[in-house]
């Protein structure tokens, strides 16, 4: 090669000849490489023209389908299911681990039942989510989702601490085991001791007399015992009776 001094080339060496930077061909990232041995079809050529086919390729996912639901807890409040056979009033329930007491103690489970069963006085102050029924000094609070007993205080404590604007209603008291299982244009009560003691013997209720106040009890619900006028002297004692069962044994004695 010839050149200066330290091996570099001159420029009379270099004269007339091409820049190597000038023969790099730049990289075309947006060619399509294609078969020189066949021409592609024109569609071909439109698709892998897309900018789909310029997507690198994934392996297809195996999509799962969803499972069946399985079926609800037999204790559930609440299910989706339309199939539910279960009717929506519940039986009372009392369980000491659920109720919070408010100076009130040894509480016999017939005086729950029967303050809520027969209150002198209801009201609810929650926005409908429970029930509070006061009788002879003691309130009894129900939650109205389940039927379960939350609550027991004192009359003073409960009157104390009851919001201004409470719903009084003795109505509710009526209803708080909830709504009739048949429902729809029909549904009565009944209008006599004869049927209601009928529809009671037809439900399977055990009914024990007694000189003033019998006792009213079921199999399938042990530990229940509901007061029952042997002379009933009010003309709406059918349907105080009826809504008395309903909220204690969930059991809808209307037609």
């Amino acid at each position: 090669m010839d050149g200066g001094s330290g091996g570099r080339p001159t420029p009379k060496a270099l004269g007339g000849r091409i820049d190597p930077a000038r023969r790099v061909r730049p990289v075309d990232w947006s060619a399509i490489p294609r078969r020189p041995a066949q021409a592609p079809d024109p569609a071909q050529r439109k698709a892998e023209a897309s900018p789909s086919a310029r997507l690198p390729r994934s392996r297809p996912r195996t999509v799962e389908l969803p499972r069946p639901l399985p079926a609800p807890p037999a204790d559930a409040v609440h299910t989706l299911s339309a199939e539910d056979p279960r009717p929506v009033p519940r039986p009372l329930r009392i369980h000491d681990h659920q109720i919070r007491t408010v100076g009130v103690q040894e509480l016999s489970t017939e005086q729950i039942v029967q303050a809520v069963a027969d209150p002198q006085d209801a009201w609810t102050a929650d926005a409908g989510a429970s029930d509070h029924f006061l009788r002879d000094g003691l309130v009894a609070q129900v939650r109205r989702a389940d039927n379960a007993v939350i609550g027991l205080f004192s009359a003073r404590y409960a009157l104390s601490v009851r919001p201004e604007d409470y719903q009084p209603a003795l109505d509710i008291a009526e209803d708080a085991a909830g709504p009739s299982a048949r429902g729809g244009q029909g549904t009565r009560h009944p209008t006599t001791r004869r049927e209601l003691l009928r529809r009671m013997e037809g439900a399977g209720f055990v009914v024990t007399p007694g000189a003033t106040h019998g006792r009213v009890t079921h199999p399938e619900h042990p530990g229940l015992v509901l007061p029952f006028a042997s002379t009933p002297s009010d003309r709406r004692f059918t349907r105080h009776a009826v809504a008395q069962i309903r909220r204690v044994f969930g059991i809808d004695l209307r037609h």
